[in-house]
């Protein structure tokens, strides 16, 4: 190829990932409600391209405690946060009704419960964001306590 190919086709690229990043910046997180029904349209993905995560506001004890329990039993979580999980389960599933909510068996399959009746799939995420998620996950865990 010749130089002037090269050139274009380095600035053509260069153009493509400008346009991708700022559509991606344009893109709610799940926090807000056209976030949520993004994410339902989408599967979710969309709402983790922009950097935002999921919210766990609208995430009940029993679905955060079942999402913890996945994401220590999916090694999620290392060294002390993985101690902590353990030892957060541990409390928290001794509070009444927490293992019998429907939210709790979902939790445990990796399903993160983001508002109306509506889940959000861990499985879903690469491991990376499955992390940033779990840590989220434990420090929600932390308040319940």
């Amino acid at each position: 190829m010749s130089r002037i190919s090269h050139a274009a086709m380095a600035l053509t690229l260069a153009s493509a990932l400008s346009v991708g990043a700022a559509s991606a910046q344009s893109i709610p997180s799940f926090g807000g409600s056209q976030g949520n029904a993004l994410s339902n349209a989408t599967g979710g993905a969309a709402g983790l391209l922009g950097g935002g995560l999921p919210s766990l506001s609208s995430s009940s004890v029993g679905n955060v405690t079942g999402l913890l329990s996945y994401c220590a039993q999916n090694n999620y979580l290392q060294g002390d946060s993985a101690l902590s999980a353990t030892s957060a389960v541990n409390q928290l599933t001794k509070k009444p009704g927490v293992t019998d909510s429907p939210t709790y068996a979902a939790g445990t399959q990796g399903q993160l419960q983001t508002g109306n009746d509506n889940m959000f799939s861990l499985s879903s995420l690469k491991s990376g964001l499955k992390t940033r998620v779990c840590n989220m996950v434990l420090n929600k865990a932390k308040s319940f306590l």
